[in-house]
Order: C-alpha cells, then structure tokens, then sequence
C-alpha cells in the first residue's frame, strides 16, 4: 500500500510543531507573517495558512484576526491528538510528562478492564489469547516490534471487550497514548519482559472467569509495573490515590 504523498501544506505543519514541541519556538512566541513564512519555506500563503489552522487545531497555536499566531503554552496542546503524541515520540520525554502520561492510563484502563471481565465474548476472549501469544513470540524471539505489536493489539481488543461505545470512540487517542507510553516503559532487552507477558495473561484469565474486581486490580499492577521500568523505584504519591 503506497502512502499519499506529503503536501508542502503538511511538510510545513510538521516543521513548525516539531520546532514547537523542542521549544525552538517558545510559548509567547508570535510567528511571522504569512507572507514571510511562505518565502521562507518557499511555498504559497495558501499552504500557510492552511498550516496554521492545523497547528491551531490541535492547540500548539493562536490565530486572531489581524494578529500574528502566538505560540501557546503546553498546557494547551491537545495532547490526545494522535499527530501531537507522534510528534511528542520523536524526542526524549520530560519525565514529568510520561508520569502524567500514565496517570491518566491508571484513570482509564483498569475500569476498561473491569468493564471488559463484564461485557467480553468469545471474539473478545480470544482476540486478548492472539494478542498475549504475539506478545509471548515476541518476548522469546526477542523481538521488540513483535511484543510492542501484541502489547497493542491486547489494549484495543480489551477498548473493544468493554463494548462501551464512548470508550471505544477513544480508541485512536488512547492506542496513541499507550504506543507513546510504551516507548518509554519496555525493557531494551525485550526477553526480560516474560513478567509482563504473565501479567498480561493473568488479566486474561480474569476477564475469561468474569472477575470484575481481579481484571481491574491485574491491570492497574501491569500500568505500575510499567511506571517502576521508568526509574521509578517508588510508587509516585499521586498513584495511592487513583482507585
């Protein structure tokens, strides 16, 4: 399958929110004009402004009328967007970012799997069995893109397994959060992570048998198990209080 082509429009969106994301343009910032932009990236003001309105959308920018665009603060980044985690990938992470980053995993993913020990089927069951044993074949053969693949498809197949149609709506942001998430948490050595396969399908097990409570509390171990990976020898304060 061939990928469309970039557009100058798109090359110009991803310079300039990388160059947002690294800080190379600061919050507070006022880009120029469109006029200078595009002589400078030697495309039309179409296409810059075409860029600005992407980079506004998804929150890295402010555009008001008869004003030049204002580079906003990180607090403002829509940060579910898929583009922006893609971006937010690229480069080393602020730790404090990724602990916010699985803050917001603890808040979602154990009631999805409690929701899943609920409402799974027999498709579900056995599409979390394909994905825990892709993630096993990738442990083994110390494939890294393998176990990452199984790892994924295990959280989409339990989104799905929670047949919550709000939750499954999510699906795009949270895949996106948790491949972002997993960058940062798996073991350089892949064949270290037998633990997280095990895990994993102790989770499995307690959404097979319909234990509610187990399925939630199986997940929130592997999310701060994960956490541990990142340095962090102790459980941060702020996750004794997520339940």
């Amino acid at each position: 399958m061939k990928t469309a082509p970039t557009t100058l429009s798109e090359t110009l969106t991803q310079d300039l929110a990388r160059r947002i994301i690294r800080g190379d343009l600061p919050p507070g910032l006022s880009l120029p004009g469109e006029n200078e932009l595009a002589q400078q990236y030697e495309v039309s003001r179409t296409s810059v402004r075409n860029a600005l309105q992407v980079l506004a959308a998804k929150g890295l920018i402010s555009i008001q009328a008869k004003k030049r665009s204002t580079v906003n603060s990180r607090q403002q980044w829509s940060f579910l967007d898929t583009d922006v985690l893609a971006w937010l990938a690229e480069d080393s992470l602020d730790p404090l970012l990724i602990e916010q980053l699985m803050v917001t995993r603890l808040i979602f993913e154990p009631n999805i799997a409690a929701l899943a020990a609920v409402n799974a089927t027999g498709h579900d069951l056995a599409a979390l069995e394909d994905a825990c044993k892709l993630m096993a074949q990738g442990q083994q053969q110390a494939s890294r893109e393998l176990f990452e693949q199984g790892d994924m498809a295990f959280h989409l197949a339990l989104l799905g397994a929670s047949h919550n149609p709000f939750l499954h709506s999510l699906g795009s942001a949270l895949s996106a959060a948790m491949a972002l998430s997993f960058q940062q948490t798996l073991e350089e050595d892949v064949r270290l992570a037998q633990k997280a396969v095990e895990e994993h399908q102790q989770l499995l097990e307690a959404i097979r048998f319909k234990q509610v409570e187990n399925a939630r509390q199986c997940m929130r171990v592997i999310l701060l198990n994960a956490a541990r990976k990142n340095n962090w020898h102790k459980q941060p304060e702020m996750f004794a209080h997520i339940l």
